[in-house]
């Protein structure tokens, strides 16, 4: 004999699985991502700004010591103006004339403004990408007043 167990209907409707996702869910979510994202935006802003910084301080650090070795290998005496400037660099190295050609071949572009044009230490901020005083053999950033703090 067989005994037909039976459930009664409250327990059916309470077993019942829910397939779909409701509005509320999907908004949640939406929230937790714009979060997220408003949080990651800055963060990359920051990353991207230490590297260039990074990029700075290695181009004036490259371009400084070639002015030291050439100052140490040349009695005393700082490169030229001229010898430092962009243009005399870039032509008389490929060349293979350059007083700089031993020490520095090219003038390392500056990451904030993306050339190489050098001035000298009267050439007003922005101008340039980098500043030179021959006479002290000082070598600095030119885009920004903190960057010539450099």
């Amino acid at each position: 004999m067989l005994i037909k167990v039976t459930r009664p209907r409250s327990d059916i409707v309470g077993v019942m699985k829910r397939t779909a996702t409701t509005i509320i869910e999907v908004l949640a979510i939406l929230f937790v991502v714009g979060l997220a994202a408003v949080v990651a935006i800055p963060e990359q802003d920051i990353e991207e700004s230490k590297l260039q910084q990074k990029a700075l301080i290695s181009a004036l650090e490259q371009v400084r010591t070639a002015i030291d070795r050439y100052w140490g290998e040349h009695g005393a005496a700082y490169p030229s103006y001229d010898e430092l400037s962009a243009l005399e660099v870039t032509t008389k190295v490929a060349r293979g004339e350059g007083s700089l050609g031993n020490y520095l071949n090219r003038l390392p572009d500056n990451p904030y403004c993306e050339n190489n044009v050098v001035g000298d230490s009267d050439t007003p901020i922005g101008e340039t990408a980098w500043i030179y005083d021959a006479s002290t053999g000082t070598f600095k950033a030119n885009d920004s007043v903190d960057h010539r703090k450099l």
